[in-house]
């Protein structure tokens, strides 16, 4: 009788389009470098029964700063469900400057990120592992600085997870 209704059950979620689906948790690493410091690590953090969550998301840069003439790029890669970077530049007084180059989009100002002076994204997926690639730009359009930046991409475990409609 139990097998029946496990069967039953089974059939009826994968008759229904449930399916399972396997996620991945990825992280970037930034490569420390004379210019480029990571300033900030992950912590280890409890679950919501009180017990420490899986070591791999212990000790994984989420802060760095990269250190140009007249400038500082400053880099958040929060441990997040999937890999995401957020930058912002400012020049020595604090003034925002302009980032350009491939697989970077704006953020909008009222965003999570933005609240917090981020006003860039890296968009990691479509980079496809290419170098993080910019220049640093006053609001007068002189480019001051021009950045490569090698990253990984690491994977943090998996899970599988019932997709439901």
């Amino acid at each position: 009788m139990k097998s029946r209704l496990i069967l039953a059950l089974g059939c009826a979620i994968f008759a229904s389009g449930c399916q399972p689906v396997l996620i991945r948790y990825k992280h970037v690493v930034v490569a420390e470098s004379a210019t480029l410091k990571i300033t900030e690590r992950s912590s280890e953090s409890n679950d919501s029964q009180g017990k420490p969550l899986s070591a791999a998301k212990t000790g994984l840069p989420t802060k760095s700063v990269l250190t140009g003439t007249g400038y500082v790029v400053t880099i958040s890669t929060p441990v997040n469900a999937s890999a995401v970077v957020f930058l912002r530049a400012d020049d020595d007084k604090k003034n925002p400057l302009d980032i350009r180059g491939a697989h970077l989009r704006p953020l909008e100002r009222k965003s999570g990120m933005g609240l917090e002076g981020f006003r860039y994204s890296f968009l990691v997926d479509e980079a496809s592992g290419n170098l993080m690639e910019f220049d640093v730009v006053t609001d007068q359009g002189v480019v001051i600085g021009h950045e490569k930046i090698r990253y990984d991409v690491v994977s943090r475990g998996y899970v599988w997870v019932i997709d439901a409609i």
